[in-house]
Formats: C-alpha cells, sequence, structure tokens
C-alpha cells in the first residue's frame, strides 16, 4: 500500500508519487500508469500501479585459452546457452592440446557470463635412433621434448684387408631431445 487516505464525495485525490517496482532477475520496470484513470472521489477506490516490463539482456561470451574471443551473444534469464564449436589450439615443440571443456559447467543463463576453454595436454613422443656405419640399428628410443638423450656404447666395425677401425664420434652432434632424430 503506497497511500490511504478519507476524503468526502467530490474531493481531488491526492496521487502519490509514480511508485517503483525492483527489477528481477529477467526484468526491469517502469512505471506507466494507474489501471484506472484517477478521477474525483466519488465512492470507495483501489488504484493499481502498472509497469512496463523490460528484458534485461545479458552478454555470455566463451573464450579460447588465449582470451581470444569465440563468441559473444546476448541472452535472456533462463535462455539455453549455446557453446561456439569445439575450439582448438596448437601443439608445441612438446605437447599436443585436446579440448578438456569449459573453467566452468554451462549453464542456462543466469546473468552475464565468461567461459574460458581449458585444454588436457598429452606429451609428444619423439624417436631418436642410433645406426651404425651398416644401417643397422644400435639404439631406437622414444624421449619427449628437452629429454637428455642416452647416448649408447661405442659401436664398432671389423678391420677389412687395408684398415682396422676406431670409432672417431657420430655424424651430428648429440643434443637433447628436439624432435626425431637419427
Amino acid at each position: 500500500e503506497l497511500s490511504s487516505k478519507t476524503y468526502h464525495w467530490g474531493d481531488a485525490i491526492l496521487v502519490p508519487a509514480n511508485p517503483t517496482k525492483v527489477a528481477d532477475k529477467t526484468y526491469t520496470y517502469e512505471f506507466k500508469s494507474w489501471d484506472k484513470e484517477v478521477v474525483k472521489c466519488n465512492g470507495n477506490a483501489t488504484y493499481t500501479a502498472t509497469y512496463i516490463a523490460t528484458y534485461i539482456e545479458y552478454i555470455v561470451v566463451f573464450k579460447n585459452y588465449d582470451g581470444n574471443e569465440l563468441s559473444s551473444k546476448t541472452y535472456h534469464y533462463g535462455d539455453k546457452v549455446v557453446e561456439p564449436a569445439i575450439p582448438t589450439k596448437p601443439s608445441d615443440k612438446s605437447y599436443t592440446y585436446g579440448f578438456d571443456g569449459w573453467d566452468s559447467e554451462v549453464v542456462n543463463c543466469d546473468g552475464n557470463k565468461t567461459y574460458i576453454a581449458q585444454f588436457a595436454p598429452t606429451n609428444i613422443d619423439y624417436t631418436v635412433t642410433f645406426l651404425n656405419c651398416d644401417n643397422s640399428i644400435l639404439s631406437s628410443k622414444t624421449y619427449n621434448y628437452g629429454d637428455k638423450v642416452i647416448i649408447p656404447a661405442n659401436p664398432t666395425k671389423p678391420a677389412d684387408n687395408t684398415y682396422t677401425y676406431t670409432f672417431s664420434g657420430w655424424d651430428k652432434e648429440v643434443v637433447d631431445c628436439n624432435g626425431n632424430a637419427t
């Protein structure tokens, strides 16, 4: 009740200031008018405020791991939020990345929200192979990027009619794993 007052027949009715209605999660409200025209007193009367309801628009944003926006859409409270296409993250030298969901559960719209893509890393396996001079395999192992490569024992080569052979090294410098290598 905004006001209640006793009047005599024919008295001008004092109209209270326009009332307000608190917004809920779905609408904001603006006073429109009283439910009927306010006239001079002609008997008992009740006037009820009416309001114009305006949908509250919420923005739901989906971002990739690097902060780039994948989608941004306006929703109303309770609307079903539509996820964008599954995002990707490029591989680096150490890992491939598989989409692992969003940083929080995607639910029907309940306000402004930003979802960020999460990715699960999977090690990339590299093969490092050591060959003898006759191309026979001395060692072949799987490593991850940056792992220390284990060098096999020095190989031997049998003497022939002209020479004896002593191992003098590998055809290139052996470094920590930085990819497939032979």
